[in-house]
C-alpha cells in the first residue's frame, strides 16, 4: 500500500513538472536596425590652372560640398586678357 502511494505521489510530481514545463513560453522579438544617416562633412576644393601663351589665362575650379541635406556646387572661373567669365552649377 505504501508503495502505491509513493508511486502515485512520484507520478503526480513528475506530471506537475511536465505541465509546468509545457507552460513556459519564450518570446523573441527581432526589430529592424535603426536607420543611420551619416552627415557628409562640409568641404571645399579649389584647383587653379594657368593656360595659354606664357600662362596669361587662369582657370579656377571650386567644388563645394555642404553637410546633411545640403547642396553640392561647382564654380568655374576663367580669367584672361579679354576678360573673365564665371559659371556655377548647383545640385540639391
Amino acid at each position: 500500500m505504501k508503495l502505491n502511494v509513493l508511486t502515485i505521489a512520484l507520478a503526480a510530481t513528475a506530471f506537475g513538472a511536465l505541465a509546468a514545463n509545457a507552460q513556459t513560453t519564450v518570446i523573441e522579438e527581432r526589430r529592424a536596425p535603426a536607420v543611420v544617416i551619416e552627415e557628409k562633412p562640409a568641404s571645399s576644393v579649389t584647383i587653379e590652372k594657368r593656360e595659354g601663351i606664357l600662362g596669361t589665362e587662369k582657370k579656377t575650379i571650386t567644388k563645394e560640398t555642404t553637410g546633411l541635406g545640403g547642396c553640392d556646387s561647382k564654380t568655374l572661373r576663367k580669367e584672361g586678357l579679354t576678360g573673365s567669365t564665371t559659371v556655377k552649377k548647383t545640385e540639391c
